[in-house]
Parts: C-alpha cells; structure tokens; sequence
C-alpha cells in the first residue's frame, strides 16, 4: 500500500522514475487510490496557483515591495547659517589672542630673563665730589689719562602740582 507522503511527492513531480511507475500501475489497478490522486491533484493545483499569485504580485503591488530610495539626510545646522559665522569668527579671535598672548610672553622671557633694577640718587652740590664709580674708573684707567669734568648745571625744582581740585561745576 502507498503511504501519504508518498502521494504527495507523486502529484508533486517530487519522485524518482522507479517509484513513479509503481504508483501509476496500482492506481491503474486500485480506483480508491485513483479518488485520492484527483484530490491531491486538485491540492497540488492550488498550491501551486497560490504560489505563483503570491510570488508574482500585480503592477499596483510591486512599488510597495520596493524598498526605499536611499535619501541623504537633512543637515540639522542648515538654518544656522549666521549662528555658524559668528562661531567661526570667534574660534579665529581666541586663537589669534591666544597666539598674540604667547608671544609677548616669549618676547618677554627673551629679552628679560631677570628682572633689572637701578636705583639713581640725584645730589645738589656747588662743589665738585668724587664719587665711588668715579674712583674705581679712575683707578682703572692707566696713569696720565685725563677724566673730563662736566659744569655744573643750575637745576631748578619744578613747582609741585595744586592739592586742591577745582569744584565741580554742572550743566
């Protein structure tokens, strides 16, 4: 006896040669097994219909199986055209300053690398005086060199500004 599966296989187109012949003749030969073929051939024709509907989909049908164009996304900033100009401009000005900042601060240690005081006294004298500068130039200075003397200069005080400041006046 033909099993189940065996007769789906058969209507299917799904056995080997041998084993379809032998279905053949004892379907010749049994008509209950004939009944069973013509129903599972209507089932195998059903099948086969739903599967070609399913997989060829009408006209309407095919742009809804299409996937999507790929489309570039939108810019999130391209309303902020202005916004993006002043950051700009302002990312250039703190590099300048940075920049202006970092080399005074080089010319700096350059050009004092300690820090130099002087200390100058001014004296009013009528009379010529040696100082300790002039007695250690003059002591290394070979014998018969002559040290110029400058004259003497009037110096006169300037006046010391007013201490009262002038009132206040409103329109």
């Amino acid at each position: 006896m033909i099993d189940t599966n065996q007769l789906q296989e058969y209507v299917l187109d799904l056995l080997p040669p041998v084993e379809r012949e032998a279905v053949e003749q004892e379907a010749a030969q049994d008509e209950a097994l004939r009944l069973i073929l013509r129903r599972e051939r209507k089932v195998g024709r059903l099948v086969r219909t739903t599967l070609q509907e399913t997989t060829a989909p009408a006209s309407g049908r095919i742009p809804q199986l299409m996937p999507a164009v790929p489309r570039q996304r939108p810019y999130p900033w391209r309303g902020l055209t202005w916004q993006r100009s002043v950051a700009a401009l302002s990312l250039i000005l703190v590099i300048f300053l940075g920049s202006a900042g970092l080399y005074q601060s080089r010319q700096a240690a350059i050009t004092s690398a300690t820090p130099t005081l002087m200390a100058v006294t001014a004296t009013f004298t009528r009379e010529p005086t040696a100082t300790l500068a002039q007695l250690e130039i003059e002591e290394a200075l070979p014998p018969g060199t002559a040290v110029a003397q400058s004259a003497l200069l009037e110096i006169q005080a300037t006046p010391a500004p007013p201490t009262t400041r002038p009132p206040l006046t409103s329109n």
